[in-house]
């Protein structure tokens, strides 16, 4: 049985590998007809500046992915309007509040795990 939390566990990061081959020559030909294509689409006898394929390939494996997970789901939000509840209460009306809000998160737990909500 999982007790609901205010805070989300990090997630396992599963390990995957992709082979790489390392061909220098057909580097240098990708190289040569990337470069060639470029020029030929500016039109222009100079030569334009085509980083070297490895480069690019290099930048994008060492960026982080951000997560898309976003936001505080229901429950999240349910326990945390119980603990403000919890200390307004307190604060204001005394005993008799602590044991309203304690009976309210044992009838939403009983809730929960009964798979109603």
């Amino acid at each position: 049985m999982k007790f609901p939390s205010l805070f989300r566990p990090a997630s396992h990061q599963r390990f995957r590998i992709e082979p790489r081959y390392y061909d220098p020559v057909k580097e240098e030909i990708d190289a040569r007809t990337s470069r060639i294509r470029a020029e030929l689409k500016s039109g222009g006898s100079e030569m334009p500046d085509v980083p070297h394929a490895n480069s690019s390939r290099l930048q994008g494996a060492f960026t982080r992915r951000a997560s898309k997970r976003g936001g505080m789901n229901i429950m999240q939000l349910v326990i945390l309007l119980l603990l403000i509840g919890l200390i307004g209460g307190f604060l204001y009306f005394g005993n008799i509040a602590v044991y309203i809000i304690l009976l309210l998160s044992s009838l939403l737990l009983y809730l929960k795990i009964k798979r109603i909500i």
